[in-house]
């Protein structure tokens, strides 16, 4: 009876933690908002203020011209889970990636450029 009563208690318990679905995210780099983008203001904000609200750049450019180039890039990977993320389905991955770009002049902000793109 003990057997049975196993048997069925499992059988009615497992399919619903299989149908169970959480997602997991990787994230890599500092985090762009909208609400930070909106703040930078060409031929106003300083290239210690853009710093000071978006951490330390990604990368550094110097270009000929005497600009500096700082580059902020943000990845985030979501994968779908099941089962308390015990399997993990990699092939309904979807990564996003975004990048900021901002030029620098004489140690103000002279232009930006925001993007963001969504693969799978």
């Amino acid at each position: 009876m003990k057997t049975i009563f196993i048997i069925t208690l499992i059988s009615i318990t497992l399919p619903s933690c299989a149908s169970f679905q959480s997602t997991r995210i990787q994230a890599e780099g500092n985090k762009i908002t909208k609400e930070q983008i909106e703040e930078i203001k060409p031929a106003v904000s300083t290239k210690e203020s853009v710093i000071s609200a978006f951490g330390n750049p990604t990368k550094t450019e110097i270009k000929p011209d005497g600009t500096e180039m700082l580059i902020y890039a943000y990845t985030e990977k979501t994968t779908p889970t099941y089962l308390g993320g015990f399997i993990v389905n990699e092939r309904q991955s979807k990564t996003s990636v975004t990048t900021l770009e901002i030029t620098i002049k004489d140690g103000l902000v002279i232009s930006y450029n925001y993007k963001k793109e969504e693969e799978k």
